[in-house]
């Protein structure tokens, strides 16, 4: 596990003002009962996990893409290639969505703002090293110009149908 017992906190703060402001209907669905606590959303999410990456292109449409996430020091991140229609969308239009899900059995969505980490950014010498462990290789040799981005969460929310399946 990567995060701090203050980064579990802040985290939770982030999950408790997302379900404090959903619209009736999602309230209804994400019940108290079917909340993931920070706590669980940092145990499940070791290691890589398949996420849809939505970026805005420069019409304005919805791009939504498969990718592999990691969740380190409670933020997703994703790596892209130089040449990527996301890394042009996400250097336009920063904002962003990613959501995680298996079935009914767990989702965790978070909305906000990509923060592009490119080879030389203070924040690499940190992120590689998981990278390293959980690939093998750094995401910097898989080709020109790959970035890793992480999302600095304006919402996050988790769900599950049986949440006492997932352990802190």
């Amino acid at each position: 596990m990567h995060e701090s017992p203050a980064e579990i906190s802040e985290l939770q703060r982030l999950l408790d003002r997302t379900f404090d402001r959903m619209n009736p209907h999602m309230a209804r669905i994400v019940k108290p009962e079917r909340r993931l606590s920070a706590a669980q959303v940092v145990a499940y999410l070791q290691g890589i996990k398949h996420v849809a990456f939505a970026t805005v292109n420069d019409l304005g449409e919805p791009r939504v893409a498969p990718l592999d996430g990691i969740f380190v020091r409670a933020r997703f991140h994703v790596s892209t290639g130089g040449a990527a229609a996301r890394l042009h969308d996400l250097r336009r239009r920063p904002r962003c969505s990613l959501t995680h899900f298996v079935g009914d059995d767990v989702a965790i969505t978070v909305n906000g703002t990509a923060v592009v980490l490119e080879r030389d950014h203070p924040d690499v010498p940190a992120l590689e090293p998981v990278y390293l462990e959980l690939y093998e290789s750094s995401p910097f040799s898989w080709g020109e110009g790959v970035v890793l981005v992480r999302v600095e969460p304006t919402s996050m929310w988790s769900y599950s149908f049986r949440p006492e399946a997932f352990p802190e």
